[in-house]
């Protein structure tokens, strides 16, 4: 599914109403009623049942009037709180107002600090004569851009108290306000939602940090034409099981040969465990054979770590990766379909070289995580001058360094961050895509293409989970995926797998345990036919 940013959303309005013809009416029309059927899907009737809508001063008020209508001939009895005065409404916002006094519905303007200050009072006592069903927030939408204050800023913190600590469900029309629409930052305060019903496409910060402020997320079609959509040619998507489809069943004559051989240049004193876990996630994702190039002093290690990977140890370098050993890499590399580059290897000198050179110089798709990353960062230049494709895994902190500036800047726009490597004077490069993990993992490409995941839960922070991320990806890359389907099918899955482990036990999986969940998932994904042709005995008459 499509994802698109605020200025996006207001262009395919625009469009749908002054060029298709669609009145914003009837837009608004089908966002407040959508939301009302996914309010009572989610937590009952309204019938009988008090249910507190909270209005802004720009059409999410208007989206919010049309719920209020909805639910009240639904049965409901609703309550309008504006925050602003409504008689200053206009367009579709206004025209709603205009029904929704006709039709008598009860309405209080929170117009001075005393009105804010008695809201949960207020809301309290509505509870004793009809339960609350739930409360809507229709504040603000997709234009909000500086911190909320002031009034507004009361307003959302009596929201969460009334949902934080008397337990009263919250619904947010379009986006939790106070949160941005395509960063997921929190400006200054925003509202906690239990389920947000977004309207027309999911907006990308949903998806980055909007996790505990969003609850479940609902997406209402409210009537866009596919036509206008596809014309404004969106970069931007939600990382769901769609990519599954790139699966690719096995052959019945199938063997080792024919699912890819993987080289990982990992580990180094202290740090081998970063390179067996990415062995078993490309194993565990299927690829055929998997070699290790290992410091020469470290090759016992690998010999019993991993008993289905094959290792070579590399004399020239004893504890750590030396360039000495360039020569000896480039010829194993020869019959290998990819590498895997940096888990544990250190910034040594060296091994800085040794790194570099092979970034510019080996033609082979590579995973590059990790210290390979830090390398890179201390060097930019030579960033954009790849060999070949190249997949890029970085950590918030890693992703720092290599644009120079602090994780806190990148957290505050993930997708900007992520997008670094996009420009259109460097359209001859080999494909070069960038995965900045963390929850939301945004995939890009130089072409300006991205994705967001879905997967994936908070007990996947603990170490190693990135080298089995980076195995999972080179094993999928040496499949013959492309370094895009590799890099997406390898998070989705992933997390995928991890999810699976936390319906069990929320956190204190490892990830070899993830790696181990991985071929299970992964058979679940395998369509019926292609699973009674695997599980099914050969009939002999």
């Amino acid at each position: 599914m499509q994802l698109a940013s605020a200025t996006q959303m207001r262009e395919l309005d625009r469009q749908t109403i002054e060029e298709i013809g669609i009145p914003g009416m009837v837009l608004m029309e089908n966002a407040g009623r959508g939301t009302a059927d996914s309010m009572q899907q989610f937590f009952g009737p309204v019938n009988g049942k008090t249910v507190c809508i909270f209005a802004g001063p720009g059409n999410n008020g208007g989206d919010g009037l049309v719920i209020a209508r909805t639910v009240h001939g639904q049965g409901a009895v609703p309550f309008v709180f504006f925050a602003t005065d409504p008689e200053q409404l206009t367009g579709d916002a206004g025209h709603n107002f205009s029904i929704l006094k006709r039709l008598r519905i009860p309405y209080q303007v929170l117009d001075y600090k005393e009105k804010m200050l008695t809201l949960v009072d207020t809301i309290l006592t509505l509870n004793r004569m009809h339960p609350v069903h739930c409360l809507v927030d229709a504040l603000f939408g997709t234009g909000l851009e500086r911190p909320i204050s002031g009034p507004f800023l009361e307003l959302v913190k009596g929201i969460n108290i009334l949902h934080d600590h008397h337990h009263m469900p919250v619904v947010s029309a379009d986006i939790p306000s106070g949160l941005h629409s395509d960063s997921g930052t929190v400006l200054g305060e925003a509202v906690h939602a239990d389920l947000t019903v977004t309207y027309g496409l999911p907006k990308p910060g949903l998806l980055h940090h909007g996790g505990p402020h969003v609850g479940r997320l609902v997406r209402v079609d409210i009537g866009l034409p596919t036509k206008i959509i596809s014309q404004m040619q969106l970069k931007g998507s939600i990382l769901d099981s769609d990519i599954t489809a790139a699966l690719r069943p096995r052959q019945i004559g199938a063997h080792k040969g024919s699912h890819g051989h993987l080289l990982i240049l990992a580990g180094s004193t202290g740090k081998t465990g970063a390179a067996l876990l990415a062995g078993q996630g490309a194993l565990r994702s299927g690829a055929g054979l998997v070699t290790f190039a290992v410091p020469g002093n470290l090759n016992p290690i690998f010999e019993t770590g991993l008993a289905e990977a094959m290792s070579v140890p590399l004399y020239g370098s004893t504890d750590i990766f030396s360039i000495t050993d360039y020569e000896h890499i480039l010829a194993l590399s020869q019959g290998k379909d990819g590498i895997i580059l940096g888990p544990g290897i250190g910034t040594d000198i060296g091994t800085g070289q040794l790194v570099l050179r092979l970034y510019t110089e080996s033609p082979l798709p590579m995973v590059v995580d990790a210290d390979a990353l830090n390398i890179l960062a201390a060097h930019p230049q030579q960033v954009r001058q790849p060999a070949g494709p190249r997949i890029l895994t970085p950590h918030p902190g890693e992703m720092s360094r290599l644009l120079g500036t602090s994780i806190e800047q990148v957290q505050a726009d993930r997708l900007a961050a992520a997008l670094w490597l996009q420009t259109d004077s460097h359209n001859d490069l080999p494909p070069m895509i960038t995965v900045l993990k963390g929850a939301g993992t945004v995939i890009t490409s130089t072409d300006g293409y991205w994705t967001i995941n879905t997967t994936g839960n908070p007990g996947m922070g603990a170490g190693g989970m990135g080298d089995v991320l980076a195995g999972i990806i080179g094993g999928l890359l040496v499949q013959g995926h492309t370094p895009w389907q590799a890099a997406c099918l390898g998070v989705y899955l992933h997390g995928l797998a991890a999810d699976h482990l936390a319906c069990k036990q929320p956190f204190g999986y490892t990830a070899s345990d993830v790696a181990l969940a991985l071929p299970q998932r992964i058979g679940t994904l395998i369509t019926a036919s292609d699973k009674e042709i695997l599980c099914s005995p050969p009939k002999i008459s």
